[in-house]
C-alpha cells in the first residue's frame, strides 16, 4: 500500500464516494478541505486538498502539482458537468479543455507511445469490500467503517471512513471510463460505477493498516458549506484554454 503523492492523491479521488446508508441529504455545496499524507525517505509529508462543489461543477485543486497520467501534472481540475468538459490546468496562464471521449483518446494514445495498448475491458480485481460495525462523528458527521482488502496482503486493508452527510454530483465521473490503465481500471469502473461515485457519500478519513498499526493516508478537516464554491468553479482570469487538438500537437512536438 506504499504510494507515491500523485498516485496517493489519484487513488484518493478514485476510492472517494461509497454507500452504506440509503439516507435524502440535501445536494452540498461548498469547500471540503483535506490533507493528504505520503511517505518521502522515511518522513511524512503533508499535502492540502481542497475539493468545491456546486450543483453542476466540482474544482479540485491541491497546493502543489500533482500527477494526472504519465507527462502530465496539474495544481486543478474543473469538472463542468453542465458543459460536459473538463478544465486541467497545466501551467500558469494556460488549461486544457477536453471531453471525457478526448480523455479516453488521450490516455490510450499514450499508453500506445509507453508500448501499451489501452485497457478495453475491466479485469478482475483482487480487492475484497466489506463494512465492519464500527462507526464515528468526525466533523459532526456521523461515519462507517468500510475495510477494504487485497488477497495477495492478507496482514494489510486500507479502512475508509464514509458518511452521506456530503452529497456531490459527480456527473461525468460516474460514468463508465475507457482506455484506463489496468492498475485504475479495475477500480474507476468496478468499485467506483457500483460503490464510490453513485453511492453519494464522502470518505472522511483513509488510514491504511498494518496489523494493529494504522497509518493517517487522508483525512477531512474542514467541511464549509456556503456559496464561496461558485467563484471557485470558474476558469481563472488571465488563463487561456487550450483544445486538445492543440494539446496533442505540442505533445507530438516534445517527443
Amino acid at each position: 500500500m506504499t504510494m507515491n503523492k500523485g498516485r496517493l492523491i489519484l487513488s484518493t479521488l478514485i476510492i472517494s464516494i461509497t454507500a452504506f446508508s440509503t439516507a435524502a441529504y440535501a445536494q452540498f455545496e461548498g469547500q471540503i478541505s483535506m490533507n493528504v499524507y505520503s511517505e518521502d525517505n522515511g518522513q511524512t509529508e503533508v499535502s492540502e486538498l481542497n475539493l468545491y462543489a456546486t450543483a453542476d461543477r466540482i474544482m479540485i485543486k491541491g497546493e502543489e502539482d500533482f500527477d494526472l497520467m504519465d507527462q502530465m501534472s496539474t495544481d486543478g481540475v474543473l469538472i463542468r458537468n453542465d458543459r460536459k468538459d473538463f478544465v486541467i490546468m497545466t501551467g500558469e496562464n494556460q488549461a486544457l479543455q477536453v471531453t471525457k471521449i478526448e480523455i479516453e483518446g488521450l490516455v490510450d494514445m499514450m499508453a500506445s507511445w509507453g508500448g501499451e495498448s489501452g485497457k478495453k475491458s475491466s479485469p478482475k480485481s483482487n480487492n475484497e469490500y466489506s463494512f465492519s460495525d464500527r462507526t464515528q462523528t468526525i466533523l459532526g458527521f456521523e461515519a462507517a467503517e468500510m475495510i477494504i482488502k487485497n488477497e495477495d496482503e492478507p496482514n494489510k486493508h486500507l479502512s475508509i471512513w464514509l458518511t452521506p452527510g456530503i452529497d456531490i454530483n459527480w456527473g461525468m465521473l460516474a460514468e463508465k471510463w475507457n482506455n484506463m490503465p489496468e492498475d485504475i481500471d479495475a477500480e474507476i469502473n468496478g468499485m467506483t460505477q457500483e460503490i464510490i461515485f453513485k453511492g453519494r457519500n464522502f470518505p472522511m478519513q483513509i488510514e491504511a493498516v498494518e496489523g494493529d498499526k494504522r497509518t493517517m493516508l487522508m483525512e477531512v478537516t474542514n467541511v464549509n458549506k456556503s456559496s464561496v464554491a461558485k467563484a471557485m468553479v470558474e476558469v481563472p482570469s488571465g488563463v487561456t484554454l487550450m483544445s486538445f487538438k492543440d494539446f496533442v500537437f505540442q505533445m507530438m512536438m516534445q517527443q
